[in-house]
Protein backbone atom coordinates (compact mmCIF):
# COMPACT_ATOMS: atom_id res chain seq x y z
CA UNK A 1 0.00 0.00 0.00
CA UNK A 2 1.20 3.29 -1.18
CA UNK A 3 1.42 6.29 1.73
CA UNK A 4 1.91 9.93 1.83
CA UNK A 5 3.62 10.99 4.75
CA UNK A 6 6.28 13.65 6.25
CA UNK A 7 10.02 12.86 5.83
CA UNK A 8 12.05 11.45 8.38
CA UNK A 9 15.81 11.88 9.35
CA UNK A 10 15.98 7.67 8.72
CA UNK A 11 14.64 8.85 5.41
CA UNK A 12 17.96 10.42 4.37
CA UNK A 13 20.21 8.20 2.92
CA UNK A 14 16.86 6.91 0.52
CA UNK A 15 16.09 10.56 -0.92
CA UNK A 16 20.28 11.14 -1.18
CA UNK A 17 20.17 8.35 -3.33
CA UNK A 18 17.12 10.22 -5.16
CA UNK A 19 19.04 12.72 -5.48
CA UNK A 20 21.93 11.53 -7.10
CA UNK A 21 19.96 9.56 -9.47
CA UNK A 22 18.37 12.50 -10.65
CA UNK A 23 21.14 14.62 -10.95
CA UNK A 24 23.35 12.00 -12.77
CA UNK A 25 19.73 12.33 -15.26
CA UNK A 26 19.51 15.72 -15.63
CA UNK A 27 22.81 17.13 -15.56
CA UNK A 28 25.69 14.75 -16.88
CA UNK A 29 28.79 15.24 -16.05
CA UNK A 30 27.52 17.24 -12.94
CA UNK A 31 29.37 16.19 -9.62
CA UNK A 32 26.52 15.34 -7.58
CA UNK A 33 28.11 16.35 -3.63
CA UNK A 34 25.89 13.84 -1.55
CA UNK A 35 27.16 15.05 1.65
CA UNK A 36 26.73 18.74 1.26
CA UNK A 37 22.87 17.45 -0.32
CA UNK A 38 22.24 15.34 2.89
CA UNK A 39 23.17 18.65 4.99
CA UNK A 40 20.93 20.81 3.78
CA UNK A 41 18.09 18.03 3.45
CA UNK A 42 18.23 17.55 7.31
CA UNK A 43 18.59 21.12 8.15
CA UNK A 44 15.44 21.81 5.64
CA UNK A 45 13.55 19.36 7.29
CA UNK A 46 14.18 20.29 10.79
CA UNK A 47 13.57 24.11 10.27
CA UNK A 48 10.50 23.43 7.72
CA UNK A 49 8.73 19.95 8.72
CA UNK A 50 5.89 19.01 6.60
CA UNK A 51 7.91 20.59 3.69
CA UNK A 52 9.92 17.13 2.93
CA UNK A 53 7.26 14.63 2.24
CA UNK A 54 8.14 11.41 0.86
CA UNK A 55 5.58 8.37 -0.65
CA UNK A 56 6.33 4.92 0.38
CA UNK A 57 5.30 1.49 0.29
CA UNK A 58 5.48 -1.43 2.94
CA UNK A 59 7.89 0.60 4.31
CA UNK A 60 10.54 1.70 1.40
CA UNK A 61 10.74 4.78 -0.21
CA UNK A 62 9.72 5.24 -3.24
CA UNK A 63 9.22 8.96 -4.29
CA UNK A 64 9.92 12.09 -2.30
CA UNK A 65 9.23 15.67 -2.93
CA UNK A 66 11.11 18.84 -1.28
CA UNK A 67 9.54 22.43 -1.50
CA UNK A 68 9.94 25.98 0.31
CA UNK A 69 8.58 29.14 1.32
CA UNK A 70 10.58 31.68 -0.34
CA UNK A 71 10.69 35.63 0.32
CA UNK A 72 12.54 38.03 -1.81
CA UNK A 73 11.93 41.80 -3.48
CA UNK A 74 9.47 39.94 -5.39
CA UNK A 75 7.22 38.74 -2.91
CA UNK A 76 6.76 35.63 -1.52
CA UNK A 77 5.95 32.35 -3.35
CA UNK A 78 6.72 28.25 -2.65
CA UNK A 79 9.17 26.33 -4.53
CA UNK A 80 9.83 23.03 -5.65
CA UNK A 81 13.33 21.85 -5.13
CA UNK A 82 13.24 18.59 -5.98
CA UNK A 83 11.37 15.77 -6.83
CA UNK A 84 11.67 12.04 -7.66
CA UNK A 85 9.68 8.55 -8.47
CA UNK A 86 11.49 5.52 -8.24
CA UNK A 87 11.75 4.29 -11.52
CA UNK A 88 9.81 0.89 -10.50
CA UNK A 89 6.40 3.52 -9.84
CA UNK A 90 6.66 5.97 -12.15
CA UNK A 91 3.20 6.51 -14.58
CA UNK A 92 1.22 5.93 -11.30
CA UNK A 93 0.09 9.53 -10.38
CA UNK A 94 2.70 9.71 -7.58
CA UNK A 95 4.17 12.93 -8.47
CA UNK A 96 1.16 14.46 -8.96
CA UNK A 97 0.37 13.62 -5.46
CA UNK A 98 3.50 14.84 -4.66
CA UNK A 99 3.12 18.03 -6.27
CA UNK A 100 -0.61 18.85 -4.83
CA UNK A 101 0.50 17.94 -1.35
CA UNK A 102 3.08 20.81 -1.64
CA UNK A 103 0.68 23.09 -3.19
CA UNK A 104 -1.87 22.47 -0.34
CA UNK A 105 0.65 23.11 1.86
CA UNK A 106 1.67 26.40 0.61
CA UNK A 107 -1.93 27.76 -0.01
CA UNK A 108 -2.38 26.64 3.66
CA UNK A 109 0.12 29.58 4.42
CA UNK A 110 -1.39 32.00 2.62
CA UNK A 111 0.92 31.83 -0.81
CA UNK A 112 -0.89 32.34 -3.76
CA UNK A 113 2.20 31.38 -6.58
CA UNK A 114 4.42 28.35 -6.54
CA UNK A 115 7.25 27.83 -9.26
CA UNK A 116 10.12 25.06 -10.36
CA UNK A 117 12.70 25.10 -12.48
CA UNK A 118 12.84 21.61 -15.19
CA UNK A 119 15.33 20.63 -17.30
CA UNK A 120 14.02 21.29 -21.11
CA UNK A 121 14.84 17.91 -21.88
CA UNK A 122 13.02 16.21 -19.01
CA UNK A 123 9.53 15.64 -21.61
CA UNK A 124 7.81 13.56 -18.75
CA UNK A 125 8.57 15.98 -15.88
CA UNK A 126 7.05 18.86 -18.38
CA UNK A 127 3.96 17.00 -19.33
CA UNK A 128 3.06 16.73 -15.82
CA UNK A 129 3.65 20.31 -14.93
CA UNK A 130 1.46 21.67 -18.33
CA UNK A 131 -1.02 18.87 -17.28
CA UNK A 132 -1.20 20.60 -13.55
CA UNK A 133 -1.41 24.03 -14.86
CA UNK A 134 1.92 25.23 -14.76
CA UNK A 135 3.42 27.28 -17.42
CA UNK A 136 6.69 28.78 -18.61
CA UNK A 137 7.13 32.42 -17.76
CA UNK A 138 10.90 33.21 -17.89
CA UNK A 139 13.67 31.21 -19.45
CA UNK A 140 16.82 30.32 -17.75
CA UNK A 141 19.96 30.17 -20.36
CA UNK A 142 23.33 28.82 -19.78
CA UNK A 143 26.35 28.39 -21.25
CA UNK A 144 29.11 25.17 -21.03
CA UNK A 145 32.77 27.28 -20.82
Amino acid sequence: MLRLRNFRPGDADKVCGFKEESAKINFPGYKFDKAMFRRHLLRHAESNPGMVKVIERDRELVAYIWFKIVSSTVGRFGRVEHIFVDDRYRKRGLAKKLMEAAEDHIKSRGIERIKLTVTKKNRAAVSLYEGLGYEARRFVMEKDL
